[in-house]
């Protein structure tokens, strides 16, 4: 049996090292936050004692503006840094109704001595496990992009010869009642993905762009920050059914205008209005776009009042609103657009992510049924829609889990390169290049989809 060791507990493949603050396991270091941490510090130090949910946000938060579902959360993350089976937990159990106890297996190990959790400052953790390796990748990315503004670089310059770029900026919301910012960001988002799939014209990812939101920067800084010869700006105005939406083009070196129009129409025209942004800007750029070809594609709805639903649920993810109210808000918006509109792969796949993302906030059977549910609606949309990149990328995600890491591989990029560089799309990926070690191709695909500057100065934390 190991001997005690008051800086490290140790058995079978784990090491939790108080003193170093990291757990290992398999020789790796887990990717962990400071409270995800602090919290296993707590349990791992007094093994087979239950804790209660209260004690613990007590002891690492000092129960201060946090809910419980924040403590769902990190036992969720727990568990994956563990490997830990969830219907067959090894370490970390739940106990029903009063809090989480860790246990050693029997002769595997003995546990240090009692570790303060330390009082770190409050880092909120997000929904998907995945972010939890891949946003590591962040903190190098943050330093490779680092820099002093000023002009652009010799790279950037020759790639603005041999390719126009652009970068779509987060259009405004100019509706009286300031109430359509969803409408706004998903219009942008909508134009950035259709023009990002002609291969001749190089787009920003959508969260680099939203750096700039709300601020009054001279649009050459941008281009030059942005390392981008164009930018499109432009504006949403709702009054009831009707549309008013203003774009315009700009050459960024000179702040110069190449092409603008307003779109007045009724809300129902609204895919009309993205096609129409789109197809002008490619043409004033004099690039080939096939707009039918790429929506056909995606798997999104035609329509309108589940499309809605449908941006209002992508704006709370977009503006990373995680908590238990958030997600609650999220499957009822799934749910609702599903009803609409049944054959939208994008609906079914909001729904899957939904159902989980609530399982996380509950314990026991609720949670089981949840989870169970979006395990059917994966499997329904592999049936109705097997060539959807949503189904392939499902399909990935389970041969990885299968340890088939070349397959799904190769699978991931498959998706990652059939469409615009969008999270969705390629952050799956982006983790499992990383996980096996492939950092310099993890970083080079994360600058591609752009890196949101709080995830860059949050030092990898989820």
């Amino acid at each position: 049996m190991p001997q005690p060791d008051p800086d490290r507990l140790v058995f079978s493949d784990v090491v939790i090292d108080f003193a170093g603050r990291r757990l290992l396991r398999g020789g790796a270091e887990q990717a962990l936050e400071p409270k995800a941490f602090a919290v296993l510090a707590l349990l791992a130090s007094s093994p087979g004692r239950v804790f209660g949910r209260d004690e613990i946000l007590d002891a690492v938060w000092g129960h201060r503006h946090v809910t419980q579902s924040v403590l769902n959360r990190v036992m969720s993350l727990l568990r994956q840094a563990l490997g830990e089976a969830g219907q067959q937990p090894r370490l970390l159990h739940t106990v029903y109704g009063i809090g989480y106890r860790f246990d050693v297996p029997a002769t595997e190990g003995v546990a240090a001595p009692s570790v303060p959790a330390g009082r770190a400052r409050p880092r909120w953790p997000r929904v998907a496990t995945v972010a939890v390796l891949g946003l590591l990748v962040v903190g190098a990315v943050a330093w490779k992009m680092r820099g002093p503004a000023g002009p652009a670089s010799p790279r950037a310059a020759l790639v603005a010869q041999a390719q126009p770029s652009l970068a779509v900026l987060p259009f405004v919301d100019l509706s009286q009642a300031r109430d359509q910012g969803y409408l706004a960001d998903g219009l942008a988002e909508e134009i950035r993905d259709q023009l990002a799939q002609s291969p001749v014209l190089r787009v920003v990812g959508r969260t680099s762009s939203a750096a700039f939101r709300g601020r009054d920067d001279d649009l050459r800084a941008i281009g030059r920050a942005l390392d981008v010869a164009y930018l499109l700006e432009g504006s949403v105005r709702r009054e009831g059914s009707r549309l008013r939406v203003t774009a315009q083009l700009v050459r960024a070196e000179d702040g110069s205008h190449l092409w603008s129009k307003t779109y007045a129409r009724e809300l129902r025209d609204i895919f009309a209005v993205q096609d129409g942004i789109a197809r002008d800007v490619a043409l004033a750029l004099r690039v080939k776009l096939d707009v039918a070809r790429f929506n056909r594609e995606q798997g999104g709805t035609t329509r309108v009042d589940a499309y809605e639903r449908f941006l209002r649920w992508r704006d709370i993810v977009m503006r990373e609103q995680f908590e238990v109210d958030h997600d609650r808000e999220r499957l009822r918006l799934a749910r609702e657009m599903v009803a609409l509109d049944p054959a939208c792969v994008l609906c079914q796949d909001a729904l899957a992510s939904s159902l989980t993302a609530m399982a996380k906030e509950l314990d026991g059977p609720q949670a089981d049924r949840l989870r169970a549910e979006a395990a059917q609606v994966r499997a329904h949309i592999a049936r109705i829609a097997p060539g959807s990149w949503v189904a392939r990328r499902d399909r990935s995600n389970a041969l990885w889990r299968e340890g088939r890491h070349a397959d799904a591989i190769a699978l991931a990029k498959q998706v990652a390169d059939g469409g615009p560089p969008t999270k969705e799309r390629t952050w799956d990926y982006a983790y499992m290049l990383y996980a096996v070690g492939h950092l310099e191709d993890t970083i080079a695909l994360v600058e591609r989809v752009g890196v949101p500057e709080k995830s860059c100065k949050s030092s990898g934390v989820v």
